[in-house]
């Protein structure tokens, strides 16, 4: 049988010429994190010319934090991945940003980052669209409704003062309930650098003692002095941790002795590189004694919504998914041998 004829290989300017020629923004970042080449686009995008964003770190570009961890997961993985980031120079619009590895022969040279940027008059309806949307509408005649009715509640007498203590009551709540709308909708824009992570959990530890209920609730430290920074958003890793920690306390109302463990370690998952070079990982966790959580809602945990609490929102697992994953880390969340429930957070290293 004969052989089909080798195809003639694509040379350098006319590869580098098809990606010029795409309509959506298209970065190469290299092994070492550095970018290789952007197209018109994406010098368009970022408002940096080739020249000036080749040899820069892919973090170094606006909003590029975030791409950089992409590129790095792709490239340790060698899978494609996709995430969702806000603008460089307009955090209200959000970019889809599909990376895929860069094979040179059977080693992996980098990752090709593809972002679309959505078009004037193109619509989204899908469920961050329309919570954005549906928050944003309700915000102000909201914040409307509850001033008027704090007013209302200092002039009025009876059970007109009472009616009206109601309304700001439940106005407060649902402006709570718009602002994890808010939060859920918005790409999760991180603010990174070196974060010691017991010193986030000694802040929540301080802020726990605010949460209704917690009184009563023994708080245990099984920290790892040990560990190394990690590269994250301290702000918002407050916030995921807090939210593990409120939903720690409130599983143990009710139990005979009330406890939460806040735990870190290294972690036995390590992510491994192209290279054959392992990247370690630790893990944060939070243990509580309480009842566990039922068969029925364990896979609905991140479903934005479903909630197993009576006046819970469901938002506050599936926010924190999203942060987590922005910092290319993985949250899970299980019942314990012996009862209880264990939410943990794996981060890589700084290392």
């Amino acid at each position: 049988m004969a052989r089909a004829p080798k195809l003639p290989a694509l040379p350098a300017t006319l590869a580098r010429a098809a990606l010029d020629s795409l309509g959506d923004a298209v970065v190469v970042v290299g092994a070492d994190g550095g970018v290789l080449h952007v197209n018109p686009a994406a010098e368009e995008l970022f408002g940096h010319s080739r020249e000036r964003a080749v040899g820069l770190p892919a973090r170094a570009l606006p909003g590029g934090a975030q791409l950089a961890m992409l590129a790095e997961r792709v490239r340790v993985s060698q899978q494609g991945a996709r995430i969702d980031f806000p603008a460089p120079h307009d955090s209200g619009i959000s970019i889809g940003a599909e990376a895929s590895p860069l094979f040179d022969g059977p080693t992996c040279a980098g990752a090709v980052i593809a972002m679309r940027v959505p078009r004037q008059g193109e619509r989204a309806l899908d469920f961050e669209a329309l919570a954005a949307g549906l928050a944003h509408e309700i915000k102000n005649p909201l914040a409307g409704l509850q001033g008027s009715a704090e007013l209302l509640a200092r002039e009025a007498e009876g059970p007109a003062r009472q009616y009206a203590l109601v309304i700001a009551r439940e106005a407060k709540r649902v402006d709570g309930l718009v602002r994890e709308l808010l939060d859920l909708a918005r790409p999760a824009a991180l603010a990174t650098g070196p974060v010691n992570v017991h010193t986030v959990l000694g802040d929540v530890m301080l802020l726990a003692r605010g949460i209704p209920g917690a009184d009563p609730v023994k708080l245990v430290q099984r920290f790892d002095p040990s560990l190394p920074s990690v590269r994250a958003d301290q702000e918002k890793l407050t916030q995921v941790v807090l939210n593990l920690v409120r939903n720690a306390v409130e599983a143990v109302a009710g139990a005979s002795a009330p406890e939460v463990v806040l735990e870190t370690t290294m972690s036995p998952l390590r992510l491994r590189e192209a290279s054959g070079r392992s990247r370690p990982m630790m893990r944060l966790s939070v243990l509580d004694n309480g009842p566990g959580i039922s068969d029925a809602m364990l896979p609905r945990l991140f479903t934005p919504f479903a909630t197993g609490k009576p006046h819970g929102t469901g938002l506050g697992l599936a926010i924190s998914r999203r942060i987590v994953e922005a910092h290319g880390g993985r949250i899970d969340v299980k019942n314990r041998h012996g009862g209880g429930a264990e939410a943990s957070v794996y981060l890589p290293l700084d290392v």
